[in-house]
């Protein structure tokens, strides 16, 4: 009798066992549709602000090729937008670059946090008029273009990636106007705009 009913359990415990699976797909499933239906597409978002403040960071030459090499130098400044909101969140812009003296020139890698929001930033600076307007051209501190006469500075290219906080990606832009010592390297920051836009799933 107990051989006639062993083939029977199994069979039991099989159905179940398949019964259990099934359901654990089905709430699998359900969960990860739920999650996508509330997830939605990326969205558009846009913030900027102004630096005000620079440390100075790790800055040695490279040998005596003209060149710097900046570790761990820090910016700050507050960001409104999407992603400070009306009020404002400040924010730390950890940097790293390998420009020479004379242009400040090349390229930039840099770690952003602005509040909850962490996220990678590769960027270009390259010297050029900034918009501040100036009157009287001198080819150095007052620049002549087709539009009008500008200061010169910093103008910054590049592309970040969240990080944490959000998912999603985009441009950083921006131009600043950079005080130097008499050796030629930058103490601060006379003027400033950061904007970063993208789209992303906060």
């Amino acid at each position: 009798m107990r051989e006639g009913r062993m083939p029977q359990v199994r069979s039991t415990l099989m159905r179940r066992g398949i019964a259990a699976f099934q359901v654990f797909v089905l709430v699998v499933g359900v969960v990860g549709i739920s999650r996508s239906a509330f997830a939605g597409p990326p969205v558009p978002f846009s913030a900027s602000g102004t630096i005000l403040t620079i440390d100075t960071g790790d800055v040695r030459p490279a040998g005596q090729s003209g060149q710097f090499i900046v570790r761990d130098r820090q910016i700050t400044g507050t960001l409104t937008g999407s992603i400070g909101g009306t009020a404002g969140v400040s924010f730390v812009i950890t940097y790293d670059s390998n420009v020479p003296l004379t242009t400040q020139s090349g390229r930039i890698h840099a770690r952003m946090i602005a509040g909850v929001y962490e996220a990678n930033i590769t960027m270009a600076s390259s010297t050029g008029p900034t918009p501040v307007e100036c009157e009287t051209p001198d080819g150095a501190t007052c620049l002549a273009t087709p539009a009008g006469n500008f200061v010169p500075g910093l103008l910054l290219n590049g592309r970040m990636n969240f990080l944490s906080g959000a998912n999603g990606q985009g441009t950083v832009t921006g131009w600043l106007i950079p005080i130097l010592d008499q050796q030629g390297h930058i103490v601060s920051i006379a003027a400033s705009l950061l904007s970063l836009s993208g789209r992303w799933m906060p």
